[in-house]
């Protein structure tokens, strides 16, 4: 699809928490193109959030409903003067001699995780026009279930029956935070967060924080999305028997 797109470099990433405040943080299932000079624009999108992008930003801002897929040229979402002045395009695309983009998104359930691909030829092509939006679009509706895509289960049932605290403990536990920086964040005793972590292993039926991890995490947490949350990676094996 990038080649008869004719793009200078793409990626399909899966974006593990697209909310107001959230982590930023991807798993990269396709990447094309992204050697070299254009290596440090993918690496501060890694580094950053997909979100330094300012039409990737104004691209996860549109509400969806999970299953929709919605594509967009980059000239629909930024202007070319909000565009040229963007400290990412400044500082990584145009040292990469990329420029016009298009980008597709498609929702998945639990919110904020979503597939993304971004296609970008470079400065000397020609922009993108609605015949590729709607290409692009039609292989993301059609095809994108096939890109391998994995994200975070949802667990349902149990998360009905969580306590606030309860939610919160969780939420903090598959960001890869310990105890002492779970009980700062929500400004309550580490004897506190103890017991909530218990009461998650019970739901959930398991015996550790590690098992907790992989139980909702699956192959995630052994992969790019625990390594940038700071999880073991002997944890993540052992819990999940090798």
């Amino acid at each position: 699809m990038f080649r008869i797109l004719g793009a200078e470099a793409g990626a399909c990433v899966l974006e593990h928490d697209v909310r107001q405040g959230g982590r930023g943080v991807f798993t990269a299932m396709v990447l094309e193109g992204w050697e070299g000079r254009a290596r440090p624009a993918l690496d501060a999108l890694r580094t950053m959030g997909s979100d330094v992008n300012p039409a990737i930003r104004l691209m996860m801002s549109r509400p969806a409903m999970p299953g929709d897929v919605v594509t967009a040229l980059r000239q629909e979402l930024v202007g070319d003067r909000a565009w040229e002045g963007a400290p990412y395009v400044e500082r990584y695309l145009r040292p990469a001699a990329l420029d016009d983009s298009v980008y597709s998104t498609r929702w998945f359930t639990p919110p904020g995780v979503v597939q993304c691909i971004g296609v970008y030829r470079g400065r000397s092509g020609r922009p993108f026009d609605e015949a590729d939006r709607e290409l692009l679009h039609l292989f993301h509706t059609e095809w994108g279930a096939l890109l391998g895509t994995s994200w975070p289960p949802s667990p349902v049932g149990h998360e009905a029956r969580l306590s606030r605290r309860e939610r919160q403990t969780l939420e903090l536990v598959l960001a890869g935070l310990g105890d002492k920086q779970i009980a700062a964040r929500l400004g309550i005793s580490r004897f506190t967060v103890n017991q909530y972590t218990k009461s998650l292993y019970r739901r959930f039926a398991v015996h550790s924080r590690a098992a907790l991890i992989v139980r909702l995490l699956g192959e995630d947490a052994r992969g790019p999305w625990g390594e940038a949350r700071g999880l073991d990676p002997g944890l993540m094996r052992e819990a999940h028997g090798g």
